[in-house]
């Protein structure tokens, strides 16, 4: 192969006609050329190497949110249960009307604001903070 400078080659390697005439005839500018076709091709996108472990961390994320949900709202619901019994108990035996009782919408509201509070904790919290990671 001939001598050739650098823009030389890239000229020819480019398919323009060099400025002197030099054309490399060996293996070498054949070598140089794939090269530089291999180079301008954009590389296959695939899958990132962590992707299986972050599908799998995302669904225990989602399992374990809806476990906790579940939980919260069959808590709320037996404490609801609770109250209504004491309340229906108090109503038969100790033949107290339920509108006498003291405190019993703060005792009706105490489920509904915890089931509130952790669904938007779910909702709107919980999200973000793994979004963020």
């Amino acid at each position: 192969m001939k001598e050739m400078s650098d823009d030389e080659l890239q000229q020819w390697l480019d398919g323009k006609p060099s400025l002197n005439g030099n054309i490399p005839l060996n293996d070498d500018a054949e070598a140089y050329r794939n090269l530089f076709e291999a180079l301008g091709k954009e590389p296959e996108t695939g899958l990132s190497y962590n992707f299986a472990a972050k599908v799998t961390r995302k669904i225990a994320t989602e399992q374990k949110r809806n476990n906790e949900l579940r939980l919260n709202i069959i808590v709320a619901v037996i404490f609801i249960t609770v109250i209504s019994a004491v309340f229906g108990l108090f109503t038969v035996f100790a033949k107290v009307n339920i509108t006498s009782v003291p405190y019993k919408w703060l005792l009706i509201l105490i489920p509904v604001i915890f089931i509130a509070i952790q669904y938007f904790d779910q909702q709107l919290v919980k999200p973000n903070i793994f979004k963020r990671r």
